[in-house]
């Protein structure tokens, strides 16, 4: 189960939202450091599994590479725009 701050952590990627954090949680993702260095097609991929049937689409894919990012330039590290 995903601690109700790596939620928060999670929440702070850009067009991720309750129902993909819970799809990133069934492939067993449950902080925002294990995208560290993810391939968002992988990641994609990986919930189409659990899912047991195709999902996740082309927008669904480019959503996963905002927390991806987020992990790789570490969360309590501000961004370009802050």
């Amino acid at each position: 189960m995903i601690d109700p701050r790596e939620r928060a952590k999670m929440r702070k990627a850009h067009s991720i939202g309750p129902k993909m954090i819970a799809y990133l949680e069934k492939i067993g993702i449950e902080r925002l450091a294990d995208l560290k260095g993810a391939d968002p097609h992988l990641v994609a991929m990986r919930i189409d599994v659990a899912l047991e049937r195709r999902h996740i689409n082309r927008l669904g894919v480019l959503a996963l590479a905002n927390p991806i990012e987020l992990a790789n330039r570490g969360t309590d590290v501000p961004g370009p725009d802050a």
